[in-house]
């Protein structure tokens, strides 16, 4: 999970949001859904709109907002932060009705991240693993300060799930040299972040070791070029790793930073 400012513009200086036909929309059926409230029945329509999707897929580049998987040719989901039809942790919740079709509370996730789904067996590793996903989870440091509706402010509640938009990732999670994801001094967010994301699903970690490896590898031949008075070839490897791994539209670029920032903890 990287950090990612909702309001970045792109390559044009474009402001990445969508259309402004789309907010129309969704202040309309935002309206209707206060009026409804729990009995309101989510519009597909709006909080799945094109305009919205592709406005999604290029502020978070084209990759999940929780897991770095590219998600430029799978089905991917419009994922509402705090859930619109219930809260698991707490049966009496409407769900977050009245922020359904707020940009500032959609996401686009992957099905792992965002449906429950095992964590199936590999070539090699045959164990069932767990099994993880969001739905419509959304746990607090204080059930207490949970808002029950439109009329009560979220600014009060503090959330245990990283957001993306919202935190720093990097002061939460960090990696290991086997592309586990750890939780920074077992803090109790970056838990809560990789259990109910299944962060630590064995197919994410196999590709974040290659990610780890690739990194150390550039690393060493830049640390060589070095040692041999070669910057021209050093800097043309250092561009390379920004381009191929450190970038925001790489997949999995924040454990690659994370390499780079800390070559002695990845053996480098």
């Amino acid at each position: 999970m990287i950090q990612i400012k909702r309001k970045r513009r792109d390559e044009t200086g474009k402001t990445i949001k969508p259309d402004d036909s789309w907010f129309k929309s969704a202040k309309t059926e935002t309206k209707k859904s206060i009026k409804e409230g729990k009995d309101h029945k989510a519009n597909k329509a709006i909080y799945s709109h094109d305009s919205l999707r592709r406005a999604l897929e290029k502020l978070f580049h084209y990759k999940c907002a929780y897991c770095e998987c590219s998600i430029t040719r799978i089905d991917w989901d419009v994922e509402h932060f705090r859930p619109k039809g219930r809260v698991a942790e707490n049966k009496d919740h409407p769900g977050y009705y009245w922020l359904t079709y707020d940009w500032n509370n959609l996401y686009p996730s992957c099905t792992f991240c965002n449906q429950k789904r095992k964590d199936k067996p590999l070539w090699g590793d045959l164990t069932k693993g767990i099994t993880g996903g969001k739905a419509d989870q959304f746990p607090l440091i204080d059930e207490k300060n949970r808002a029950m509706s439109h009329r009560e402010s979220i600014k009060k509640e503090k959330h245990l799930l990283l957001s993306p938009c919202n935190d720093i990732p990097s002061k939460y999670l960090t990696f290991g040299t086997e592309g586990q994801i750890i939780s920074f001094d077992d803090n109790k967010r970056g838990n809560a972040t990789i259990s109910i994301f299944n962060l630590f699903q064995r197919r994410l970690k196999k590709e974040r070791k290659k990610v780890v490896k690739n990194t150390r590898e550039l690393l060493r031949l830049i640390k060589k070029a070095k040692s041999r008075g070669d910057r021209e070839v050093a800097n043309d490897l250092y561009n390379m790793m920004k381009q191929f791994l450190l970038a925001n539209d790489c997949n999995f670029s924040a454990v690659a930073r994370e390499v780079a920032a800390n070559p002695d903890k990845f053996g480098g």
